[in-house]
C-alpha cells in the first residue's frame, strides 16, 4: 500500500506535507491556544496519536466508526474517504458521537489533553487515515486492513 507507506514516512517526519503538514497545521497553528496548540507539533502528536487511531480501528473498529458516523448524517463525509476524491472534513463532536466518549477520554488521558482536543485531532487523521487504507476507492479485505492498522500500531515501536 504506497498511500499507507507516504502516512507512515509523514508520521515518522520523513518527507513535507500529507498528514504530518494537516495534523501540524490544525495542532501547532491554531489560535485555540490550548495545549495542542502550545507547541507539541504535527509530528510527534502524529507518532503517539497513530498507533492509537489504528487499535480504535482495528479489529472491525473501521466499519463500526463509519456506521457511527453514517447513521449522523456524515455519508457524504464517509464516502469520499473512501472514494478517490478529496476527502471532506467532519468534526470533532461528529467523531465522539460516533466512537463514543469513553474511546475519546481514552485518547485524550494518554496524549495529555482534552477530550474536545483528541476528539478535533482524531478528526483531523481519521479521513486520511481511512483514504490511505482505500487508495482504490474501495474498503479493502479485512486481513489487509489489519495488516495496515498493525503497521500503524508500530509507528512508536
Amino acid at each position: 500500500m504506497a498511500g499507507l507507506d507516504d502516512l507512515l514516512k509523514g508520521a515518522q517526519g520523513g518527507g513535507g506535507g500529507g498528514l504530518g503538514g494537516i495534523l501540524g497545521g490544525i495542532l501547532g497553528g491554531g489560535s485555540s491556544g490550548g495545549s495542542l496548540a502550545g507547541g507539541l507539533g504535527g509530528n510527534p502528536m502524529l507518532r503517539m496519536l497513530l498507533p492509537m487511531v489504528a487499535s480504535m480501528l482495528a479489529n472491525g473498529g473501521l466499519k463500526k466508526v463509519l456506521s457511527g458516523l453514517q447513521a449522523k448524517g456524515k455519508a457524504a463525509e464517509t464516502d469520499s474517504w473512501v472514494s478517490t476524491g478529496e476527502n471532506q472534513p467532519v468534526a470533532g463532536e461528529d467523531i465522539r458521537e460516533a466512537v463514543g466518549d469513553d474511546e475519546i477520554t481514552s485518547i485524550a488521558e494518554k496524549l495529555g489533553v482534552s477530550k474536545d482536543e483528541a476528539a478535533t485531532a482524531v478528526a483531523a487523521v481519521l479521513p486520511d487515515v481511512v483514504d490511505q487504507v482505500s487508495p482504490t476507492g474501495e474498503l479493502p479485505p479485512d486481513d489487509e486492513l489489519e495488516s495496515a492498522f498493525d503497521r500503524l500500531r508500530k509507528v512508536n515501536g
